[in-house]
């Protein structure tokens, strides 16, 4: 079993389902690994965000740019880039861009998407 740590911006979106996917440096989990979804990790506000760990169905390198996202095999994501930041809980691409660009000072990112379903 695999837990991922999320931002308080994100508790909500995976609570209602909306958040589906993870972009992390590293390959955390294995496609049908069960994934505990957890915010606060590490504080005493730690809470598990859903009663039932969903299982990872996809993982897949990603590289985030400003001009253009590139994914391993585009069979398993949506043709949209939006729709694509969408599931990761931002509004649009722009903005999942500005997120990464903060978060790691860098103008590009590469790393690995986990994206899981609830069964």
């Amino acid at each position: 079993m695999v837990a991922f740590n999320f931002q308080k911006q994100f508790a909500e979106p995976i609570e209602r389902r909306e958040k589906t996917q993870t972009i992390r440096q590293n390959k955390r989990a294995k496609v049908g690994d069960r994934i505990q979804l957890y915010t606060g990790m590490r504080t005493k506000q730690c809470r598990k965000l859903v009663e039932v760990d969903p299982v990872c169905v996809c993982i897949d390198y990603v590289a985030i740019r400003p001009d253009y996202l590139t994914v391993g095999d585009v069979r398993k994501h949506p043709r949209d880039r939006d729709e694509f930041a969408r599931l990761d809980g931002f509004k649009d691409y722009a903005d999942m861009v500005a997120w990464f660009q903060d978060r790691y000072g860098q103008p590009s990112f590469i790393g690995y998407l986990h994206r899981w379903e609830w069964q």
